[in-house]
């Protein structure tokens, strides 16, 4: 009974729903990055501008791979697989921009909807038929839709690791007294 469900339905329905989900879902960074501006405005500029730990990148320089990616990486991507048979992938590392610190939120945020923008609209003008045209990422086969899928969890993974970290840091301000050593009780 459950056989059935060991490999997603591949009817031209099903398949649709799935490239407007997907299409819709890739949209979503641009809808994050409106969202978090406001948000990350208030905080203290080092909760943006400084990475927790000498090896992982800042809220910036994250912000800053993911709109490069979407520049460079998947455009390039999905033209291999509209090209090529079945090209094959790496999903590359965050890299850190070391710029990225030094210019203004909203410059990067705006600079993040932007090429998502033009991402939405290079894997839209694939038509249909074309999205089942298959890769390999990472060493695992797949398609078009799983490409797409790929972009999106990256993306997820990217902004739950940023909200994890905002979660963890202590951004409140200092309370008047509260914060102060207490002296050892005798």
């Amino acid at each position: 009974m459950l056989d059935r469900y060991a490999e997603p339905p591949r009817d031209a329905a099903t398949l649709a729903a799935r490239r407007e989900a997907l299409l819709d879902q890739l949209g979503w960074l641009e809808d994050e990055a409106t969202a978090l501006a406001p948000l990350l405005a208030a905080l203290p500029a080092w909760a943006t501008d400084q990475a927790p730990m000498p090896d992982d990148l800042s809220a910036k320089q994250m912000f800053a791979a993911l709109a490069q990616f979407d520049r460079e990486t998947y455009p390039a991507w999905v033209a291999a697989v509209r090209e090529q048979d079945t090209p094959a992938f790496e999903t590359p590392a965050l890299a850190a921009d070391p710029t990225a610190n030094e210019r203004a939120l909203d410059d990067l945020l705006a600079d993040l909807r932007s090429p998502r923008e033009a991402l939405r609209a290079v894997f839209e003008a694939v038509p249909a038929e074309a999205w089942a045209r298959g890769a390999t990422l990472d060493g695992t086969t797949t398609d078009l839709y799983g490409l797409a899928l790929a972009v999106v969890q990256r993306d997820a993974d990217v902004l739950k690791t940023l909200a994890y970290r905002m979660h963890e840091a202590d951004l409140r301000p200092p309370t008047p007294g509260l914060d102060l050593p207490k002296p050892p009780q005798a």
